[in-house]
């Protein structure tokens, strides 16, 4: 996407609906712009007529004239800023909500091929920068070009010559802002791809504290991210240095253009042809011009930092997403909770092959289980039922209805899932329960930790169901924080649960407990488990074995030890009897 197209862009998705607030914006950059131009006006009769007539009424009134001009021009000036403050404050806000309403609805595999780190770079440091595009670029720009047309008027207006000496020197200008620009898109570039690297490393280390520690790694881990944080800053240096780059160009420019108007106006007043006080208002017009003219310099350099952050916004907000809802999809309903695999095949990107020709079927209300290997294909079977990825080939149906053909909606709000990575939002025990059911009532919260198992301990927490959490549930131990994850699963009601190894990392005692608040989640319900521990699966209805992406044995328990084959070894492994 070149640089006209993203312009288009900018102003179509987010400039073009404020368009009536800009009207207003621009009536006030005209009062500054003329009250700007007026303030040089003004000293061509103060001279005139104080200076050299001694007009007593003007010595009254041109200074109150002075100051009327600068109070509109303070004012006009104050409200131009207000005004593209918050403007680009809401659309910094829109690409913020565009962002993260692609994030959300984007693939699964999407957003696991990429880190948070990268994200929440994107959030902070690009939207800034695109915010800094609508306030500086499309709005100051306009206010200093209205600006600089008024002043340019007044200037040919007192003498045409000396205008055309004065502004000869514009095209250069532009000339040293256009190179400077091109060289801050670079610059910026690699600093927000540096702030990313920064980012994603900090997230990392703050995820990992207790390793770093149990290995004595904080010296290595901080002498890596010295070195993250060093290329950082020097990256930003160079933009910063760049950016500075214009202020001594223009100002030697504004040097030179003064110094030929000073001798050229001299010459010409000592000539006749100019007065002094037609001299002044000019001189004054000028260094009044070259103001808006330096803050077009800088506006340039902005608009290339925008494109920067505007690329690697776009290029996010472009993914294509793949699981999504057909154009008339349907809603799913409910009749038994039959799920069935119809010669599903299965790998991730261009990656082997994690699941082949997979017929697999789970009766309504039934309790199924799937056991086997790490890396067997397990968990990509459960991932398959929610649409968090799609088969390369064959499809899943749910009650006879293929789940691509349904809504995104319909067919998740029928499944919870329980897994064995318990996600807790920094927040109270009672939010997150009620994650997926915000109408829930204090009765019917309270019941579902009851079966859940976790009513008991939640009460002895000092602030009971109010007890904030912290990040990823810390304050909890980790039987406390499956439980509640079981409670949120039972408030939800769902016909179908998912159990992902959910007791895998629990102690005995802990296991237990768990174990019956799972089965309170899955009474009635169709409810397919991974176990880890196969103690926790031997009373299931069905028991599938899955072995390097295929369906190696099925049957029950019982049925399975007297095959004495792949599931008799796991068992024995874990001297199961």
């Amino acid at each position: 996407m070149n640089k006209t197209q993203l312009i288009k862009r900018i102003y179509r998705t987010q400039i073009k609906k404020y368009i009536p607030d800009l009207l207003i914006v621009v009536i006030f950059m005209i009062l500054h712009g003329a009250s700007t131009a007026g303030v040089a006006w003004l000293l061509d009769p103060a001279i005139k007529k104080i200076f050299l007539e001694k007009d007593k009424l003007m010595l009254y009134l041109i200074p109150i004239a002075i100051v009327i001009t600068f109070i509109i021009r303070s004012l006009s000036l104050y409200f131009v800023r207000i005004q593209s403050i918050n403007i680009s404050f809401k659309v910094k806000e829109s690409i913020q909500k565009s962002l993260a309403e692609k994030i959300l609805n984007s693939d699964l595999s999407y957003i696991n091929n990429n880190h948070s780190g990268k994200f929440i770079s994107n959030f902070t440091e690009d939207t800034s920068k695109l915010q800094n595009v609508t306030q500086t670029v499309a709005l100051n720009s306009t206010k200093e070009i209205i600006s600089l047309f008024f002043l340019i008027t007044l200037m040919i207006s007192k003498d045409i010559y000396l205008s055309i000496l004065a502004l000869i020197l514009i095209p250069l200008a532009a000339l040293i802002a256009r190179k400077l620009g091109r060289r801050m898109g670079k610059a910026v570039y690699g600093a927000l791809e540096a702030n990313e690297e920064f980012t994603k490393y900090l997230s990392e280390i703050l995820k990992s504290v207790t390793l770093i520690k149990i290995f004595q790694r904080e010296k290595a881990e901080m002498s890596k991210l010295g070195r993250i944080i060093q290329n950082w800053i020097q990256k930003s240096t160079k933009v910063e240095k760049t950016r500075q780059g214009s202020a001594p160009m223009m100002e030697t420019l504004t040097g030179f253009a003064v110094a030929s108007v000073v001798f050229a106006g001299g010459y010409r007043s000592m000539s006749g042809e100019l007065e002094v006080g037609a001299f002044f208002s000019f001189l004054t017009a000028l260094m009044l011009a070259y103001q808006p003219v330096r803050q077009l310099a800088g506006i340039n350099i902005a608009l290339n930092e925008g494109f920067s952050a505007a690329t690697r916004i776009y290029k996010i907000l472009d993914e294509q997403v793949l699981i999504k809802n057909l154009q008339n999809a349907n809603q799913l309903k409910i009749k038994d909770g039959n799920i069935e695999f119809h010669n599903v095949s299965m790998n991730y990107g261009n990656g082997p092959i994690v699941l082949q020709n997979i017929n697999l079927k789970v009766q309504g209300k039934s309790k199924v289980a799937l056991v086997g290997s790490s890396g067997g294909g397990k968990s990509t079977i459960l991932n398959l039922i929610p649409r968090f990825y799609d088969p390369i080939s064959g499809y899943i149906s749910i009650d006879d209805q293929r789940i691509n053909e349904l809504t995104l909606e319909s067919l998740r709000n029928e499944i919870a899932l329980v897994s064995q990575d318990i996600i807790l939002f920094d927040d109270t025990i009672k939010n997150n329960i009620t994650f997926g059911n915000n109408s829930a009532t204090d009765k019917q919260i309270e019941n579902a930790c009851i079966k859940a198992n976790c009513h008991k301990f939640i009460l002895e927490m000092q602030n009971g169901y109010d007890t904030v959490v912290g990040e990823n549930g810390v304050k909890l131990s980790g039987g406390q924080k499956q439980r509640i994850s079981i409670a949120r699963a039972i408030l939800k009601k769902s016909s179908i649960i998912l159990l992902d190894e959910a007791t895998s990392a629990l102690d005995t005692e802990s296991e237990k407990i768990v174990q019956e608040a799972m089965n309170n989640l899955s009474e009635n319900k169709t409810t397919l488990t991974i176990a880890h521990r196969l103690s926790t699966i031997k009373s299931s209805d069905l028991i599938y074995v899955i072995d390097k992406g295929k369906i190696v044995e099925k049957g029950t328990h019982q049925q399975l030890i007297n095959m004495n084959n792949v599931y008799k070894k796991l068992c024995d492994q874990q001297t199961l009897n």
